[in-house]
């Protein structure tokens, strides 16, 4: 009975809002959209997979949140002028944009390899569609007169090197990229943020989440992603923007002296 008391009491912190989450289908935008309807939005789902769509939504209606799914590949502009349309026709507002989207390189990987099909790709998904998207949104919102959030997944790998460029480049595009529309944006109240995963598990159980390569000894989940945006997004952070939160358990912060110290490497 006190469980139940302490979830009742629990603010919820996107009540009353409407977030596009794009990449909803599954892995981290799966856990993104539910957590946001879990914290009391409703739900704009896009993606190419629109079975996953499908399960995504199921989900959502048994928290008692109301979704829409668009299948949308952000690729193409006109698409991505169509998904926010068709939220803004459903829901009469958007106060929230997460751009996750995003794929990676296809192998081989390596520099010297790549195709500029491989790179496109990556590079048209990644940053070009999501810069695409956001401006639109960001058009709306200014249009509107709504005070909203625009949110990206990044990565770690925007900052250290993934011996994968195009993917790694993509996401330092997308770092640079909020600070740029933070600043421009201030001035209309619309904030833009980013969250940079580390090692995120979305096939491992839980019990093979272990590892000795992450400080704090596993691997996240998506939940963590998700809870790090809907911070950003929630009045919590109504004075942040232009800022890329690091949620990697301390991945990021290791050099081969913790290694070392950690007897995982020989010292040469």
């Amino acid at each position: 009975m006190l469980e139940e008391q302490k979830e009742r009491q629990q603010p919820l912190l996107l009540e009353q809002q409407v977030a596009i989450v794009t990449g909803a289908a599954k892995g981290i935008g799966r856990g993104i959209a539910v957590e946001m309807a879990r914290a009391g939005a409703d739900i704009v789902l896009a993606d190419v997979d629109e079975e996953g769509m499908d399960e995504t939504a199921r989900t959502i209606t048994a928290l008692g949140r109301a979704s829409l799914n668009v299948c949308t590949d952000i690729k193409d502009i006109a698409q991505g002028h169509q998904l926010i349309d068709a939220a803004f026709q459903r829901f009469g507002k958007v106060d929230i944009l997460v751009n996750n989207a995003g794929v990676n390189t296809p192998s081989p990987r390596q520099f010297l390899e790549v195709s500029s099909e491989a790179y496109d790709r990556v590079l048209q998904t990644n940053l070009r569609g999501s810069f695409f998207l956001a401006q639109r949104m960001a058009q709306v919102m200014i249009e509107k007169k709504i005070h909203g959030s625009i949110l990206f997944t990044s990565s770690t790998h925007a900052r250290v090197i993934s011996l994968q460029s195009p993917y790694s480049a993509s996401k330092a595009g997308i770092e640079m990229l909020v600070r740029e529309m933070a600043l421009e944006l201030a001035e209309y109240t619309i904030r833009v943020n980013a969250v940079a995963p580390g090692w995120i598990a979305v096939r491992e159980p839980t019990d093979k989440r272990e590892t000795p390569f992450v400080p704090l000894g596993y691997m996240g989940d998506p939940v963590h992603i998700a809870h790090a945006m809907i911070f950003l997004a929630s009045p919590y952070a109504s004075y942040i923007t232009g800022q890329t939160l690091t949620v990697d358990g301390g991945f990021s912060l290791t050099h081969n002296a913790y290694w070392y110290k950690k007897n995982m490497l020989r010292r040469p």
